[in-house]
């Protein structure tokens, strides 16, 4: 029986290889004791449970102030979400993101000075809160629910405030699509993210250099990548200074992971994951997709919020672009998805200036770390680096 699930189990966990696994609504309590969501009976899986607890605090009537504190961990424990492998907690750090991500974005539509104060301050919070967790608190989950939310919060706004007589089927399935498949690549990024890191590698303390082998040990700060992993030194292997392993070329540490990370580009805070060899491609596809589902959201928002202006035809369809947009702050609703089309193109434009570095460092043959640390190492021509990036090289 298991009595811990880590994060890469929340997205990874397989129940072929668990003995004694949990049903979705069971999970592990504060005394490491199997428990479960219901009190009585789970219809999904089956189990039943005691009334124990139920009838325990029914009888207890007068509460005492180590009861109540009890009773608040008890809650703060049971705050779950059926999942597989186990339900998975909801703290209350995560609840709090959501309240005011949805507070922010509904107090925007209120009036037109609030809504250009709020869109102008919010980036500008976002990065300088940004850069405070990676002092305070790098493993922060801030960041991915703050964007996995908008997503949530535009796709709901799209389908529930845009008037739909406005929106042609063809062009709700086409957002709805985009979008899915936006979510699909960058949660696929995160849990190949556990393949980049390089936890089973030798030591470099451990046995395989204890032995009196004469072989050098190059430290990152001493090393020269290239693209066969020659070193300073032709019988030189390279080695970590912080983890003290050997690790291949082009492999650097991440500190907020805590693990060598292989041909890592960038820690990405609005997954909370490295991008490295594994995912860095589904990254880069998540990007775009991501990018053209908020284009499509801003455009289509706008155009049914706002008098629409044709431009041109494409495929039988009529692109059109807004032309008039002063009345629209008479009506909530009606502010409501304008602001949010303001918002993801707020979003649109920092996931386009994500785009642009990766298809320059990309071109180039270098990841982003390499080129925050000034290794700046010529791979050959763009059309060698495209091609060794697609097929994963």
């Amino acid at each position: 029986m298991r009595s811990y699930y880590s994060e890469a189990d929340f997205y990874d966990y397989d129940p072929r290889t668990d003995i004694d696994p949990l049903c979705c609504c069971e999970f592990f309590d504060r005394n490491n004791e199997r428990s479960h969501l219901l009190v009585t009976c789970c219809c999904c899986c089956c189990c039943f449970r005691s009334a124990s607890a139920t009838e325990t605090i029914a009888t207890n009537s007068k509460l005492t102030g180590s009861k109540l504190g009890a009773m608040l961990l008890t809650f703060q424990d049971r705050l779950r979400i059926p999942w597989r492998g186990g339900a998975k907690q909801i703290t209350l750090d995560n609840v709090l993101t959501l309240v005011i991500l949805i507070g922010t974005l509904l107090l925007t539509a209120v009036h037109s000075y609030l809504c250009l104060v709020i869109m102008l301050l919010l980036p500008l919070v976002l990065l300088y809160l940004k850069r405070l967790f990676g002092v305070i608190h790098p493993k922060t989950k801030f960041f991915t629910i703050w964007f996995f939310g908008s997503c949530v919060y535009l796709v709901a706004l799209f389908e529930l405030t845009v008037p739909l007589l406005e929106i042609l089927p063809q062009e709700n399935v086409g957002f709805v699509v985009l979008m899915t498949l936006a979510f699909l690549c960058l949660l696929k990024t995160k849990q190949r993210a556990v393949l980049n890191h390089l936890s089973t590698l030798p030591d470099v303390n451990g046995v395989e250099c204890g032995k009196g082998s004469k072989e050098q040990i190059v430290l990152f700060s001493d090393r020269d990548d290239s693209d066969d992993g020659a070193t300073d030194s032709d019988s030189g292997r390279l080695a970590c200074q912080l983890c003290r392993k050997y690790v291949p070329p082009r492999a650097y540490h991440c500190k907020v992971c805590s693990s060598c990370v292989l041909r890592q580009d960038h820690h990405n805070v609005w997954l909370n994951c490295c991008i490295g060899k594994s995912n860095h491609r589904l990254y880069l596809a998540g990007c775009i997709f991501t990018l053209l589902a908020l284009l499509v959201f801003a455009n289509l928002a706008l155009t049914a919020v706002c008098h629409p202006t044709p431009i041109f035809t494409l495929y039988g369809i009529i692109v059109m672009m807004p032309d008039d947009c002063t009345d629209i702050f008479f009506q909530y609703d009606i502010a409501l998805c304008f602001t949010g089309s303001v918002y993801a193109l707020i979003m649109a434009t920092f996931v386009a200036i994500a785009i642009l570095k990766q298809i320059c460092f990309i071109s180039f043959g270098l990841s982003f770390s390499e080129w925050r640390r000034g290794e700046h190492v010529k791979r050959r021509n763009c059309l060698w680096n495209w091609k060794a990036f697609c097929l994963g090289q």
